[in-house]
């Protein structure tokens, strides 16, 4: 599964919402996927879905909050006999499973990623790229993209301020989804008619637990394909 490209954390930096999480999922055309939705079963998953593999790339688990998103590694070729980072997504998310609390030693198993993880109010960065690594995140403003985490990315860089910015000025977050498919940074907004940007994603997460996830979905080209707003509360 490749996943999310470019994704900004606002981890209790705004006064409003302690937890803001905006991203583009860059993906071939072709591979299906569910949109945003709250999963059949027990799971408490509201996500959209790979149908592929069957994992997500960003869910938010209904009853306790938590919030992970993954993204993948340039330039590291995949193995198909790792395990699937979209299991790993699944297993925090849920807080059960063989993944719900990986160590650093687990993280080679996976094809190469990047990952938020944000739980009863602590954030968490997991990566495997260039050494595994499990780094709790202060309270501030984080962005990851498609690069290693020592490696500077100017996307996630844009994006990082833009979170920042939009924080400081008291802007309705609602309008980062805009600045994911601004005409003028075509960095963010991939539009490739066989891969390209698949949707735009926000989660808010207010202090009393109330969050509203959005998602604006696009097809080849960056034609515009629907779009699911969802709210719900915590607990």
């Amino acid at each position: 599964m490749r996943s999310m490209c470019v994704v900004a954390l606002a981890h209790r930096a705004h006064p409003d919402w302690p937890l803001i999480l905006v991203g583009n999922r860059d993906e071939f055309h072709a591979r299906p996927a569910a949109p945003l939705h709250i999963w059949d079963g027990d799971s408490g998953i509201v996500a959209g879905r790979d149908l592929q593999a069957g994992g997500t790339w960003l869910g938010v688990h209904r009853p306790s909050g938590r919030t992970v998103v993954v993204t993948n590694v340039r330039g590291a070729m995949p193995d198909p006999a790792k395990e699937s980072r979209g299991a790993l997504v699944y297993d925090l998310l849920r807080g059960e499973g063989r993944f719900a609390a990986p160590d650093a030693q687990d993280l080679p198993r996976f094809n190469a990623f990047n990952l938020f993880a944000v739980d009863a109010g602590a954030a968490r960065l997991l990566t495997n790229r260039p050494v595994p690594l499990i780094m709790p995140l202060e309270p501030g403003v984080h962005a990851l993209a498609n690069e290693p985490v020592d490696t500077p990315c100017p996307r996630a860089e844009r994006l990082r301020r833009a979170l920042e910015m939009a924080g400081a000025a008291g802007t309705d977050p609602e309008k980062l989804l805009d600045t994911l498919m601004a005409e003028d940074d075509p960095g963010l907004f991939l539009r490739g008619d066989i891969y390209g940007t698949r949707a735009s994603t926000l989660v808010l997460v207010s202090a009393d637990g109330a969050v509203r996830m959005i998602e604006r979905r696009y097809e080849a080209g960056g034609r515009p394909a629907g779009a699911t707003a969802l709210e719900f509360h915590t607990g």
